[in-house]
């Protein structure tokens, strides 16, 4: 009898250990899409958030993740307006955030790293570089286990995790491909100039940006190339669709080289990017005219609206004040003067029948195709459980056109 007591602790052994196995197979099948969408959205290897998430949450099985949908051990900090939920840690009863579901937990993970400072050095790195992500990391102060970095590199060796940065790596590269420049040739009157185009008379020196333009024989249209990326102008409340079709490029590639969703149109004049914006402008700063937003700035400059936000220590979704220098090129330690999403919207002399379908006099937003609670409660600075708490909500389900109060 005394031995079949070692055999029966090893046939225990090895079952948790197929078990674990088991369900780390299953997290990988589940949520290895979502991390890839990560990847192409915040530039976060694919492989590092997987097994992050593994470590985490135990493969999503851990009290913290199952109660939470906390895939990533991430504390409330100050800034937090969500859910909360206290759990043992490092110490006695911690503040870990509360997500609605996984998804919103893999983007809010992109998310903390991409807006804090510490972590500005792994978006340096090579996409493919998970050994030096893993490093960095633990060296920023990501987890305080010793061998985090190791065991990161553990999943994703173990489970070849690193066939999804590939993945991630070829999507991104589609995304970003540059565009052939149209063939001028002779006879056709083309004219190429270069001016300086100035936002503002008060500001001419801060505000110039080199322009070339190109005036197209073959659709009519003036083109141009901004910070070394081509453009062009479109008219008022023109629809990206339009444009996807007019230059033959995927209706997804225009809205994401324009920072854009789902029901967006662009203004009269705006720049219209057929290539990928950059994460550098041409000018090392700009200053913010009045009425401008964030995005106004993007599509003026040529830099990426996540790549502003990170530059300038920003929370996404805040605007800032007119007169507020943005730096473009090199990240500054703390961020300009800023105002809400909502507050800002209000500075635009507004009335009910505003931009983004918000009536500025009720404090109400109608609900479009690709929102979500989460997507609308992190444009107006709120939380979910605030909106649900102000507009009566059971669930966390919105609809497309439903009228929600999103600020008292």
């Amino acid at each position: 009898m005394k031995k079949l007591i070692p055999l029966f602790a090893s046939f225990l052994f090895l079952s948790s250990l197929a078990q674990q196995k088991q369900d780390i197979l299953n997290y990988i099948d589940r949520y290895k899409q979502a991390a890839i969408d990560e990847m192409v959205r915040s530039k976060v290897p694919a492989s590092i958030t997987l097994a992050q998430g593994i470590l985490e949450s135990g493969a999503g099985t851990s009290t913290l993740s199952c109660s939470t949908n906390n895939h990533f051990g991430i504390k409330c900090k100050d800034e937090w307006t969500g859910g909360k939920y206290y759990y043992d840690d490092d110490k006695p009863q911690e503040c870990f955030r509360v997500y609605n579901d996984v998804r919103e937990s893999f983007a809010d993970h992109s998310d903390f790293l991409l807006t804090r400072p510490r972590y500005a050095p792994l978006f340096q790195l090579p996409l493919t570089s998970y050994k030096y992500w893993a490093y960095g990391l633990k060296e920023a102060g990501y987890a305080t286990n010793p061998k985090y970095a190791q065991l990161v590199i553990g999943y994703i060796e173990d489970y070849k995790l690193y066939e999804l940065d590939k993945t991630g790596v070829a999507m991104i590269e589609e995304k970003e491909k540059p565009i052939k420049q149209p063939e001028v040739a002779e006879p056709m009157t083309a004219h190429v100039s270069s001016k300086v185009v100035v936002t503002d008379a008060k500001n001419k020196e801060q505000h110039k940006q080199i322009i070339t333009e190109i005036k197209n024989a073959e659709n009519g249209r003036q083109e141009f190339v901004v910070n070394g990326i081509r453009a062009v102008k479109a008219t008022a409340n023109e629809d990206p669709f339009k444009i996807a079709f007019e230059f033959n490029i995927d209706f997804s590639l225009i809205m994401s080289y324009n920072d854009m969703t789902t029901g967006d149109r662009f203004k009269e004049g705006e720049y219209v990017f057929l290539q990928s914006k950059k994460a550098r402008g041409a000018e090392s700063t700009y200053i913010a005219q009045t009425g401008e937003s964030m995005h106004d700035i993007s599509q003026k400059t040529g830099v990426k609206m996540r790549e502003l936000y990170v530059k300038n220590a920003m929370k996404m979704n805040d605007q800032v004040y007119a007169g507020e220098t943005v730096n473009l090129q090199e990240k500054r330690g703390a961020p300009p003067q800023t105002m809400t999403y909502y507050e800002y919207l209000k500075t635009q002399n507004k009335t009910s029948e505003t931009q983004n379908n918000i009536q500025l006099n009720t404090g109400e937003y109608q609900v479009q195709q690709s929102d979500t609670l989460y997507s609308i409660a992190k444009k107006f600075n709120t939380s979910v459980e605030q909106l649900k708490e102000i507009n009566k909500l059971e669930t966390a389900e919105v609809k497309p056109g439903q009228t929600l109060v999103v600020s008292k």
